[in-house]
């Protein structure tokens, strides 16, 4: 197979979908970040709002503090349902790197891709910076962002773990960690261009 695959895992507010849609432009292929969602439902007959709302989200926090959650019936309905869009994702992001060259933004795809040519890569930033990334992108205050910055990168963290081997934001699960605070979004995607043809020549001589 001769598609690269690269994948970026993020801190939220870490500028790694930008990075990602920047690195696109550069290499000239796609990148699939909520359009991978949208693939996914129209593929397996899924309702794209419902895949929307289950985006990077494990069963078990489908469970903590549901008022439901003592209900057997209701809790295997929530469980199928997130292994069931969890599996359209999954597929879908098999399907693409089965077909071209492309990045593709979170939802654990350096675990599910494993057996592909994948480029991981993780980013981070400094809590304040990705809080103001955050209050810029949703117009929120200070205490919201900082809020959803928690909420969003634990959801995360729990997906990721609850999926692969290996830990969310950890070095074992990437080929690299790069911090955007310090190295900024253009320096991020150098890097990144720069891994991928390293990695390319590693591959050349297996």
């Amino acid at each position: 197979m001769k598609n690269t695959i690269i994948c970026i895992g993020r801190e939220y507010g870490s500028g790694g979908r930008e990075i990602g849609e920047k690195l696109a432009e550069r290499l000239h292929i796609p990148c699939y970040d909520k359009l991978l969602l949208k693939l996914g439902a129209e593929q397996f007959g899924i309702n794209e709002f419902r895949m929307q709302e289950m985006d990077e989200m494990p069963p078990v926090s489908l469970f903590s503090g549901n008022a439901f959650a003592d209900t057997a019936m209701m809790m295997q309905t929530f469980y199928s349902e997130s292994e069931q869009t969890t599996n359209a994702v999954r597929e879908t992001m098999k399907k693409l790197a089965a077909e071209q060259s492309c990045i593709i933004i979170g939802r654990c795809a350096s675990a599910f891709l494993k057996d592909y040519p994948v480029v991981s890569v993780f980013i981070y930033a400094d809590k304040e910076d990705c809080i103001h990334r955050i209050m810029n992108r949703n117009q929120l205050s200070y205490r919201d962002a900082e809020k959803r910055f928690k909420q969003v990168n634990k959801m995360r963290k729990r997906y990721f773990d609850f999926y692969s081997d290996t830990k969310w934001g950890e070095a074992e699960s990437y080929d690299a960690m790069l911090s955007s605070s310090a190295l900024g979004i253009e320096g991020c995607v150098d890097l990144i261009e720069k891994s991928v043809r390293l990695k390319q020549e590693v591959w050349g001589h297996e």
